[in-house]
């Protein structure tokens, strides 16, 4: 019986051979995309669930909110969090450690190997939280001497080739600042991370940071605990103001006594796993998006739920054909279960190949969508983890697309259908394929204005005045080593005499970099209130260089103004001026500021003296303002800015230049090795840096824009095969009206009409649920186009799917219209 079966399907499928492939294609193209998309949020939810207890495992988060600002989030903090929280909730916690990281990346030799790179050093507790696999030596040896050092699988390997690492000895540091470590241990991290970048590992002394890293104000340590088990960690949060306020001395900066260290200074736990996927907090890291990734897993079984419904479609549809080969069945003995059998089993058998099939898919798919997503994504076809789901969908597919034939056509009374002398069919079967295609298109037509969109947004994002003028910079960073001291000035004045080049300044921050230290200041007069405002380190041609427009008053001149030595970018520590004498100097704020400090106008502030209460006995006089702007984020609101006038305390060079890029580099490199030597140089450019920031949306643009093409043709094919069903199936009705008269182009109207009708009203359903959805998507976006252009979207998207419809169609419909009409009346 079973043979019968199989060979009853394996020739309804050579038969139907139009039918068997739109089926078997547009299920696989649904099958792989599903796949794909699945493979990726399994990578992205995997993220720190390999540590032994992870669900016990805490990042601790540092916030502060300067008055009338938003929150400064990180996920960092100070050097003293761990030990506080350690004796405040003793009896809760089963091990803390933090990391370190600094502020920049170091020189690093190894052999004739000279590169940049990141340093982390930990406490030694690190390796009781986290077990890396190690390699080779002993990461508990390397943490009990700060002359050790443990190297990445990928580090070792890259620089020692396959030379044994162990015992040998690296340098690591700035300038004359030099130190030899010995490598007592090579280590893997298993698993995807937010530790991943760790490439080298060193002890965390408590007796070589200075004192100035260690206060409250210098948030650079990330801070990670371990709770007991059984502790609710929803129990300890409400306790953390009480900590704060008993833990930090804000009377510097406040002298009105009400006001607490909890008013603007909060901390928070976050367990580790979910930290990747709730990145509000990293700063220093492209997190993902938990809701970007449940999106992209919806958008995945919308094309699947496409291609599921195609196969529907096709299948009631060319199943009321075989209702006289059901009789026939009944009639020679044939039980109802046995029928229900064998369309459930045709059904699956389909699936199956067609799972087949996009394995294949997915092999070609799969590097496509890793350089989308800039992700390496494996799947084995023999995993447990891979067979599951696979035959899931095989069993819910296959049993959803044979339901019909199986408990409909099953249920045919065999006399009725041998005297028809036709091919039964039910308005029930016709109404059910007429609403599935509705739904075909109504997700077709939601994704392509999605990707609409995303994708003016976009645009719009990029091409808004960010208030200066952002074409035609170039950025040289990490220039804050301490090796390129005496070499910067030098370096500034050959870049100048290259003909391309108009403006050269120095700054602490790049475009798109936020400021994470604040200055208090009170205003002269004023006393009792305090102004946090966030600080910009800046040279004297800053404004002129990014072109920033001055509002009121004047620039910084060298003839004018004496620099600020107040913050050290080189350590990134504040120079205190307690105990000396009061210290002049002048400063640049921004309108923002301006108003902060409570000024009635910008003109108003010229000439003004405020204090600040961080840089001891230091005075500033305000001597211009410049206009508000989105330098430091083009995606938010700008902020009050103080500009301090540091031009030998530097982390960015900006070079403005005319003509190409290429050639802008090519020069700047062959300064660059002439005035600071072998050094590695490096670069971005401005707008590589705001188009950084909409990086997470244009992964968005490139996917939608995949499935959205891949839901259309899994669509038209559907439409496609639906059509040529129908045309078949009215190729009498054809011959008679040609018969009446009637032409060509009227009976393509006619028929292009009713295939029309089910993308119009899909339009009308698929238009208020989008706009529904991007309207909550753009609540993102501080700033956003007008919304009124969703409507023509809209259109373009319904025009879009109606030409491809009739495109689809056409070609068919205009192909039986034009036969003979003695053809169509033999037809049958």
């Amino acid at each position: 019986m079973l043979k019968n079966y199989f060979i009853t399907a394996i020739n309804n499928l050579i038969k139907n051979k139009l039918y068997s492939a739109i089926n078997i294609i547009g299920l696989a193209i649904g099958l792989a995309s599903c796949i794909i998309i699945g493979l990726y949020v399994r990578d992205q939810t995997s993220y720190d669930k390999q540590w032994k207890d992870s669900d016990r495992i805490y990042r601790v988060n540092f916030s502060v909110q300067p008055p009338g600002e938003e929150p400064i989030k990180s996920s960092t903090t100070p050097f003293p969090a761990m030990q506080v929280l350690k004796d405040y909730f003793k009896d809760n916690f089963e091990q803390a450690t933090r990391t370190y990281a600094g502020n920049g990346e170091y020189t690093i030799v190894i052999g004739t190997d000279r590169f940049q790179s990141r340093l982390t050093k930990v406490d030694p507790s690190f390796i009781d939280i986290f077990q890396l696999k190690v390699l080779a030596g002993s990461l508990k040896d390397t943490l009990t001497n700060n002359t050790n050092i443990a190297l990445s699988e990928e580090t070792a390997r890259r620089h020692f080739g396959s030379q044994d690492p162990i015992g040998k000895v690296i340098t690591i540091g700035t300038g004359n600042y030099k130190t030899d470590f010995k490598v007592t241990a090579v280590y893997r991290i298993p698993g995807n991370t937010i530790l991943d970048d760790i490439p080298i590992i060193a002890l965390l002394d408590d007796k070589l940071i200075p004192q100035s890293l260690k206060q409250w104000f210098y948030s650079e340590y990330r801070t990670y605990i371990k709770l007991k088990a059984g502790v609710d960690i929803e129990t300890m949060k409400p306790l953390l103001p009480v900590l704060i306020d008993r833990n930090i001395d804000i009377s510097k900066f406040y002298s009105d006594p009400s006001v607490k260290a909890s008013d603007f200074i909060s901390m928070d736990f976050q367990r580790l796993d979910t930290a990747h996927l709730d990145s509000a907090w990293d700063d220093s890291r492209a997190g993902g998006n938990k809701t970007v990734v449940m999106s992209f897993a919806a958008i995945s079984l919308l094309v699947l739920l496409i291609g599921c419904i195609n196969f529907t479609i096709l299948t009631t549809a060319k199943a009321s054909q075989r209702a006289r080969e059901v009789a026939m069945r009944k009639v020679v003995g044939a039980k109802r279960k046995q029928l229900i059998v064998q369309f459930l089993g045709e059904s699956t058998f389909i699936v199956l190949l067609a799972m087949i099939l996009s394995m294949g898919l997915v092999e070609l798919m799969l590097p496509i969508f890793e350089s989308i997503v800039g992700k390496i994504l494996s799947f084995n076809y023999f995993s447990l983890n891979a067979i599951l789901p696979l035959l899931v969908m095989l069993i819910i597919v296959g049993i959803s697309g044979g339901l019909y034939p199986a408990f409909i056509l099953s249920g045919y009374r065999p006399g009725d259908t041998l005297k028809a002398n036709q091919s039964k069919k039910t308005s029930g079967s016709m109404s059910l394929r007429y609403v599935l295609v509705i739904f075909q298109f109504c997700i077709s037509i939601i994704l392509i204005i999605a990707t609409g969109v995303i994708f003016i947004q976009m645009r719009y994002s990029l091409i808004r005045n960010p208030g200066y003028n952002k074409d035609n910079l170039l950025i040289i960073n990490q220039m804050n080593r301490n090796e390129f001291k005496g070499k910067i000035e030098p370096l500034k004045n050959e870049l100048l005499n290259l003909s391309n080049v108009s403006d050269v300044c120095f700054s602490g921050l790049q475009p798109s970099q936020r400021s994470q230290f604040n200055i208090g200041f009170t205003r002269l007069g004023h006393p009792g209130t305090t102004y946090g405002i966030p600080m910009s380190t800046v040279g004297y041609d800053y404004f002129s260089t990014y072109q920033i427009p001055i509002v009121s008053g004047r620039n910084y001149s060298v003839e004018r103004d004496l620099p600020d030595q107040g913050f050290n970018v080189m350590t990134g520590t504040i120079n205190d001026n307690e105990d000396k004498e009061l210290v002049a100097r002048n400063i640049i704020l921004n309108e923002s500021a301006v108003r902060e400090l409570g000024f009635n106008n910008k003109e108003d502030a010229i000439g003004k003296i405020i204090n600040s209460t961080t840089y001891s006995n230091t005075n500033y006089t305000i001597i211009g303002v410049v206009a508000d702007n989105h330098i430091f984020s083009i995606n938010a609101p700008p902020g009050p800015t103080a500009y301090l006038l540091e031009p030998n305390n530097i982390r960015t060079v900006t070079v403005r230049f005319k003509g190409s890029r290429h050639k802008i580099l090519e020069q700047v490199k062959s300064v660059w090795n002439k005035v600071i030597g072998d050094e590695e140089i490096s670069t971005v450019f401005v707008d590589q840096l705001l188009a950084g920031e909409f990086q997470q949306e244009q992964t968005e643009v490139d996917i939608l824009i995949s499935f959205s093409l891949l839901a259309i043709v899994i669509a038209c094919m559907g439409l496609y095969g639906s059509a040529s069903f129908t045309v078949d199936r009215r190729t009498k009705e054809i011959g008679l009206r040609k018969v009446m008269g009637a032409k060509v182009k009227n009976i393509v109207r006619l028929l292009l009409w009713q295939f029309s009708k089910p993308v119009l009203i899909a339009n009308v359903i698929a238009w208020p649920v989008a706009i529904l959805i991007m309207q909550n998507w753009l609540e993102r976006f501080t700033y956003r186009f007008n919304s009124f252009l969703m409507i023509p979207i809209c259109l373009a998207a319904g025009l879009i799917v109606l030409v491809i419809a009739w495109f689809t169609v056409s070609g068919n419909t205009t192909r039986v219209a034009k036969s003979k009409p003695i053809k169509a009346l033999r037809y049958e």
